[in-house]
Formats: structure tokens, C-alpha cells, sequence
């Protein structure tokens, strides 16, 4: 690290530009280290609120222990022992079809179904749907010259019943996304691999230990902090702020930045008061790639332009705290999704006080609606009553309610859902390469390589090694 830079500009200070401190601090303990963060608060969309005994996740509520970025950070930070696990239910989600609830078939790895009988048993697909789905072993590979959507993938391989009342669901509760856009090389690459390898994704599944141990969703792979996902937050802001020559700047938001040979100038407005400047040895943008492509238009319009090329999908989510006799059917399940064929307007709802301990009282139930996204972007505009019928209006159907809730609150999140269309490895290559070009500095966040929490800290966790010139020694 001879000749490194000393100092660090972070813009963003979201779970990724504050591991890009974190890591950078802790290879570089004299760095000066400033984080920019245009809003009052740390975390970007990672916040929890309290309403009552109600602990509410505003955007994620948890995150997966494998890959283990987030989970090593706990650990560093000391709060590893304060992080819960789901509770044990026999029937964890649901797919809501019509007015049925239909337990997700057993022993499926994402897509890929890895035990015949809870298929041939399942209510959601007909004999012919059943039948076509178990045929993946029979189907011929094929050789696709480029990316392929996720739905072209999945009716390939799985046929359009399953595709439509299973896979489809599945996936748009993680990305919200559109099935026609979503690029499989950025978001399941694993599975485009195996159909190369093994000339089927079962195949491939049955041959590989991971799976094989899985068989289904593995939910003791997830975990929350006891104070929620805001615990994780606070605890890695509170331990920046204890690092000498280390700044978290809330209230700034960048207005321009430049480069001059080996410095990067950084101008901000803080506190509503512009004509504040500082000039930086590196640099890390660690916001959402359309405001890393604002910032970066005047000092590179090509990589500018790669990055507002990266869509995004808006969303809503409808937080319900119940007392637990106010449903009609009795629901121990994490979740329920919804097919987008069911013509609803609601991709999933997410029972948070049955996965997590401590999110509300005994006699309570803390309840998450999922509105919008990708394929119904429009309904995120609706006043708070219009989605609050939505969300109440779905729940009934699904499991009954009586009466009004505790309390009613609506998060809305305008485009911070990167969308991973096709041909995104490909422009991501692009944008790494001209990164490169540019003497320390480095692009982190959720617009990359992975949407989810250990995903960001990896991302922020490259940009510190990226900028100090160092190589990623992989999980350390």
C-alpha cells in the first residue's frame, strides 16, 4: 500500500457505502474517511419503527446468512449473538390462488423441484401441468447464443403451468420484477449452468450436496437482528463514529463532483447551505446508479450512460398491526404470494411476527402487504386509503378478517428496486472497465451484482479494496 491514498469521499450512506467505510477503516486505520448522506439518517431504505410493541421493517426484514458478508459484519461488530432465526413452522409460505391458499410444494430449490410426490400431490397444478414439470430431466438442452428471461428459461425447462402459478410468484416476491426482462445470467446464473453441465436443472440439483441437503427453501438460513434490520444499521454507524478521522455527514447531498489528476473534489449542500467543497485522495459513489450516473455525467458520459441505462421498479408496502382473533382462519405460515394470472394487485403478504420473535405482542400479529413493483408500477401512486383497501381487501380474502387494525402505515419506495434486465452482466462489465480508468474510485450498491443485504456489504466491502488497490481475499 505504498503511496495509497489517505483520504476517502463515500456519497451514499446506505448499508453499502457504510461498509465501504467500515472496510476501508479497517485496512486503512488512518485514512480519513467522510461519508455524504443526503437525508437525516443512515440506511437508505434499512430502517425499523416502533409503534407500540410493533417493530416494523420499512424494506427488508431479515437477510441470508450464505453468502456470509452480512453475517461476518454482525460478527465484527459484536451483535452476532443478538441475531434471531425464523421460528419453526411446518408449512412456511403459501401461493394464493383464486380464494384457496395452497402450501408451497416441498423440496423445491427456487425453481427447481427436487422431490416428485409433494408435486404430484399439489392442488395448484393440474395432472398435465404436474407432469410437464417433473419432464424437466427429459427436456433437451439448448444453446442460447446470449442472455435469456427468466420466463423464456422457465417455460423452457419447466412448462407454462408451473412457470405461471409457481416460479413466477416465487421470483417477483424477490426482485419485483418483470419475468420477460429479467436477465437469468444476472440473477440465477447457477441454474443457466447447470442446464449447460448437466443437460438439466434436476439433474443438476440432484448431483449437487448443497442442494440435495436443501431440499426447498432453507429458512434457518435467514436471520434479523433482535432490534430489526435498523439494529445492524445503527450498530455499524455507531462503531464508524468511533474511529478517529472518520465523518458521517448526514444532511449533504452531493451536488457535483470532479476530478483532477489524482483528486476527486466533492461539492455539497449541507443543511440547505451550498458552497461547501472538499477534495478527497479516493472516491466511492454508493447510491443507486441513476444518481451515480447525474454526478458522473461531466467527468465520463459513456460510463454515465451505461449506468442510467440500469432501470428501476417502484413499490409499496402496507404495514398492518392485528390482534391475532381478528383473522377468521388461524395463519402460522411466513407468507403468501400471489401468481400474477390471479389479475390481484398484491405480490405477496408477509406475516413478519410469525417469522421473527419479539416483532409485536403475544396477542398480536404484525402483518407486511407488497404493492406495485415491476408489473403494477403505477399502483405505488395511490393515496394511503386506496392501498390500505388493497392490502385489507387481500388479506380477507386470503385468510378472513374482522374489524379494523391497530394501526395502518404505508413505506413507499420510488425507484430503489434495481431491475436486471437482459444484457445486464454484460453493461456491468462495461461500467467496471471505464471504472477503471478513473484513479481510485469505485462504484458500490444494490445496481451491480446482487440486490439483497450480504450482496450490498460485499459490494461496499470490493469498493474499499478497489480503491486501496488491493485484491478481494475472498470471505475475510
Amino acid at each position: 500500500m505504498n503511496n495509497a491514498p489517505t483520504s476517502f469521499a463515500i456519497i451514499g450512506g446506505g448499508i453499502s457505502g457504510l461498509s465501504a467505510a467500515w472496510y476501508l477503516k479497517k485496512l486503512c486505520p488512518e485514512a480519513q474517511v467522510t461519508v455524504f448522506e443526503s437525508s437525516d439518517k443512515t440506511g437508505g431504505v434499512l430502517q425499523t419503527a416502533s409503534v407500540g410493541d410493533f417493530l416494523i421493517e420499512q424494506a427488508a426484514d431479515m437477510f441470508v446468512a450464505r453468502p456470509d458478508a452480512a453475517l461476518q459484519l454482525c460478527r465484527a461488530l459484536g451483535i452476532e449473538a443478538e441475531l434471531l432465526t425464523t421460528k419453526p413452522v411446518e408449512e412456511r409460505a403459501f401461493i394464493g390462488l383464486g380464494d384457496e391458499l395452497h402450501p408451497v410444494p416441498k423440496g423445491l430449490s427456487m425453481m427447481v423441484p427436487t422431490l416428485e410426490q409433494p408435486i404430484l400431490e399439489t392442488a395448484l397444478l393440474t395432472d398435465a401441468g404436474k407432469q410437464r414439470y417433473l419432464a424437466e430431466d427429459k427436456i433437451p438442452r439448448v444453446e442460447i447464443d446470449g442472455d435469456e428471461s427468466l420466463k423464456s428459461f422457465a417455460v423452457r425447462r419447466f412448462g407454462i403451468e408451473a412457470y405461471e402459478k409457481i416460479i413466477q410468484p416465487m421470483v417477483s416476491g424477490i426482485y419485483t420484477a418483470d419475468p420477460e426482462k429479467l436477465s437469468m445470467r444476472a440473477t440465477m446464473k447457477r441454474f443457466v449452468d447447470m442446464e449447460k453441465t448437466h443437460g438439466s436443472l434436476i439433474a443438476g440439483t440432484a448431483s449437487s450436496r448443497e442442494d440435495q441437503a436443501a431440499r426447498g427453501a432453507r429458512y434457518d438460513l435467514f436471520r434479523a437482528p433482535q432490534g430489526g434490520i435498523g439494529q445492524l444499521v445503527e450498530s455499524l454507524t455507531d462503531a464508524l463514529a468511533k474511529f478517529p478521522n472518520t465523518n458521517i455527514s448526514t444532511n449533504s447531498r452531493v451536488s457535483s463532483i470532479a476530478q483532477s489528476g489524482q483528486q476527486w473534489t466533492v461539492d455539497f449542500i449541507r443543511n440547505s447551505q451550498s458552497g461547501n467543497s472538499q477534495s478527497f485522495d479516493g472516491l466511492i459513489v454508493a447510491t443507486g446508479a441513476a444518481a451515480a450516473s447525474k454526478m458522473l455525467a461531466g467527468i465520463d458520459g459513456q460510463l454515465s450512460q451505461l449506468l442510467i441505462g440500469i432501470e428501476t421498479a417502484s413499490s409499496a408496502i402496507v404495514a398492518l398491526g392485528l390482534k391475532k382473533n381478528q383473522l377468521k382462519k388461524p395463519f402460522d405460515g411466513f407468507g403468501i404470494i400471489y401468481p400474477h394470472i390471479d389479475g390481484g394487485q398484491v405480490i405477496a403478504i408477509s406475516f413478519s411476527s410469525n417469522k421473527f420473535a419479539g416483532r409485536c405482542g403475544d396477542d398480536e400479529l404484525l402483518i407486511r402487504v407488497f404493492i406495485g413493483g415491476a408489473l403494477q408500477s403505477e399502483l405505488v401512486d395511490l393515496d394511503d386509503e386506496a392501498l390500505f383497501e388493497i392490502a385489507l381487501a387481500q388479506l380477507d380474502k386470503s385468510v378472513g378478517l374482522e374489524g379494523q387494525p391497530i394501526f395502518k402505515r404505508v413505506f413507499r419506495w420510488r425507484n430503489c428496486m434495481p431491475q436486471y434486465h437482459l444484457g445486464h452482466v454484460e453493461r456491468v462489465e462495461q461500467i467496471e472497465s471505464l471504472v477503471k480508468a478513473h484513479t481510485n474510485f469505485a462504484l458500490a450498491g444494490n445496481s451491480y451484482h446482487g440486490v439483497g443485504i450480504p450482496a450490498c456489504v460485499e459490494s461496499g466491502k470490493n469498493a474499499a479494496l478497489s480503491v486501496l488497490g488491493e485484491k478481494s481475499p475472498g470471505n475475510s
